[in-house]
Parts: structure tokens; C-alpha cells; sequence
């Protein structure tokens, strides 16, 4: 019998591993479906049964007609001037409804924000006429974060939150990336009783998914809802996780993860520079996610101080710029020490596929 060179015989063995290895992501995939995760259409969003003073004039959007894509252009005349000259029916803050019919829910979209303008630009360009044809009752909110120390978008959206709600109650709150603009009329910037990620396909995840219980970009849901899971949670400096940190929390919840078909959730991304991790210190945070989610979030008075430095209705928007402080000194220790309380597998079946 012929004995193989030592080095054959580990480039044959390691290949036939890693093909073993590959089959079985595959057969792994394909049984770790989303059981939380559900795609259903617009219309399941407009259920009658589910408003409690139901009349014949609420407002009925003809879905076959917002069904043609908007093509996003990169239009350098879309000024905050131009922007307002073309949408004369908004009011100062950002606020627009009906006058004809009764829409289905007040809809608070929170935008967090900080050095980006040409996006907003093109952001608000876009979403204000897609929000009056879906016939919403709507007001917009510009959450900025001040100073130039490390971004926090978590807890941006929690201040976003408390801050809409003081100005008026709202039903449904849209928590949205401000470089993200959406492609299709038909999908509609609604609650349901569960919540609902809107984007089904990004342009720079190639009209993609990212995974199954990914719920980043924007996400919509009820302000009953938002308060139960505690909000967004505040231990997130920097860039990363709080999206995943949030997804667990409606899992752990028992809420859905509802979507709108992939046709119809389409974004496109106006490119900018992200912001780094800070120390890579959101993956080690989020593998701790579940002991902390009760505690880290809108419930929290330290991890929610903030100060209000102006509120300002604007043209388009109505402004909140807000001084969030900094990340704890002890941040290195929290990240440290934080216990982790889940599983390498648990991990696996939720970024997989």
C-alpha cells in the first residue's frame, strides 16, 4: 500500500472536513427557519376589527396605485428650500394628515441623526410625499445627538420616544436610519400588533436579507408595545448590535417579527462614512443581552439621563437636539465582566442563516 506525502494527506483531509463542515451549514440552514418571523401583506395592516371606533371614512389608500418604485436619484436641487416649496400642505414639525378621511394611526417616525445632511435631504424629499399618499396622520422627528463623542442610536430612539410622546399620543412609532429611503409606496409605514421590520432588501446587502431576525434599518411598532420590551437599550456606544439587542427583546417578548414581501420592502442606502465599533464592545454586550434587557432600556434612570438642549419645529421636521452624555468610565469592566447567558448554539440558530 502507497503511503501519501504528509502534507497530501492534510490538504485531503482538511478539504474533506471543511466540505463535511460546509454540508452541514447547509442542512443546518435549512432547517432553522424564523418561526417568529412572518411576512404578511400591506393590507393585514389595515384590519378593521382592530380599531376600536370604526367608521365608513377611514381612509382607504389604493395600494394599486402606490404600486409603482420610486427610483432614488442623487438630486442636488433637493434643498431643504426646494424640499418644502414642493410639500406646501406640511405643517411646521413635520406634521401632515388628511383632511378627508380618518386615518388608521398616528404615526411618530424618529429619526436619529448627527452630520448628515445630503441624506436627510434626500430622506425628506421622499418620505414626505410617500406618507401622504399612504394617507397617514404623521409627524416627523430629527433626534440629534450633540457634540462629537461616540454615537448612540439606541438611546437616541428611547429619547425619541419619550419626547414624541409628550407632544401628543401617537399609536405607532417608525424607528428609521436617516440614510435609508424607501423604494415602494406600498409598504406601509403602519403597526400591527406585533412589530414590523420594513426592510426586506437593502441595496448594499444586494437586495438581501442579512438573517432571519434581523430587525436594523427600520422597524415599526406600537407605542404600547415599545414600552413593554423596555425600548432600545442605552449600554450601546458606538456602532453595532442594538438592532440585535432589540429583535431579542420582541423574541423574548412573544412578539412577532413581521415583514412586508421582499418586492415591496426594497431601500436604497445613500452611501456615507459609518462609524466605527467601540472596541468591539457590542458583541460581547449583546451575548448578555437577556439578563439585561428588563433593566437597560427606558426604565433605567441612569443609562436614560439625557439633557434637552432644543426642541424646534422646523419646516419639515420638528428638531430635537439632545446632549446623551458618554459611555460609563467603567465601560472596559462592564465589558469584561458582563455575564453572557446565552449559548454558543443559541447564537449560532439566531445570526444563521
Amino acid at each position: 500500500m502507497t503511503k501519501c506525502p504528509g502534507f497530501i494527506c492534510v490538504r485531503y483531509f482538511a478539504i474533506r472536513i471543511l466540505f463535511v463542515i460546509y454540508l452541514g451549514l447547509v442542512v443546518f440552514a435549512l432547517f432553522n427557519r424564523c418561526n417568529h418571523c412572518v411576512v404578511t401583506p400591506p393590507e393585514s395592516l389595515m384590519d378593521k376589527s382592530k380599531v376600536k371606533d370604526w367608521t365608513d371614512n377611514m381612509c382607504k389608500p389604493d395600494l394599486q396605485k402606490l404600486g409603482v418604485h420610486y427610483e432614488v436619484v442623487q438630486d442636488e436641487a433637493a434643498t431643504f428650500e426646494a424640499i418644502g416649496a414642493a410639500n406646501p400642505q406640511v405643517k411646521n414639525g413635520g406634521k401632515w394628515s388628511p383632511s378627508n378621511c380618518k386615518p388608521w394611526q398616528k404615526v411618530a417616525l424618529i429619526l436619529c441623526y448627527r452630520d448628515r445632511v445630503w441624506p436627510l435631504q434626500l430622506f425628506l424629499q421622499r418620505i414626505h410625499p410617500m406618507l401622504q399618499a399612504q394617507m397617514l396622520d404623521y409627524q416627523i422627528f430629527l433626534v440629534e445627538q450633540s457634540g462629537t463623542g461616540l454615537f448612540n442610536r439606541g438611546k437616541l430612539f428611547n429619547v425619541g420616544y419619550l419626547e414624541a410622546m409628550k407632544q401628543g399620543p401617537f399609536d405607532c412609532i417608525v424607528f428609521h436610519d436617516v440614510d435609508l429611503i424607501p423604494e415602494d409606496d406600498r409598504n406601509l409605514y403602519m403597526c400591527n400588533d406585533h412589530a414590523r421590520h420594513l426592510v426586506t432588501a437593502a441595496d448594499h446587502h444586494r437586495f438581501h436579507l442579512r438573517y432571519y431576525n434581523y430587525a436594523g434599518g427600520v422597524v415599526a411598532v406600537s407605542s404600547h408595545n415599545f414600552k413593554r420590551i423596555n425600548g432600545f437599550a442605552n449600554i450601546y456606544w458606538g456602532w453595532g448590535n442594538e438592532d440585535d439587542d432589540f429583535s431579542s427583546r420582541m423574541t423574548a417578548s412573544n412578539m412577532l417579527l413581521t415583514r412586508p414581501p421582499t418586492a415591496i420592502g426594497r431601500y436604497h442606502s445613500v452611501p456615507h462614512m459609518k462609524i466605527s465599533r467601540f472596541s468591539k464592545s457590542g458583541n460581547s454586550l449583546f451575548l448578555g443581552w437577556r439578563r439585561r434587557w428588563k433593566s437597560d432600556g427606558l426604565n433605567d434612570p441612569i443609562g436614560m439621563a439625557y439633557t434637552v438642549l432644543e426642541i424646534k419645529e422646523m419646516p419639515l421636521f420638528t428638531r430635537v437636539l439632545v446632549d446623551v452624555g458618554g459611555p460609563p468610565d467603567n465601560m472596559d469592566d462592564i465589558r469584561r465582566t458582563h455575564p453572557e447567558d446565552v449559548s454558543i448554539w443559541w447564537f449560532l440558530t439566531y445570526f444563521y442563516p
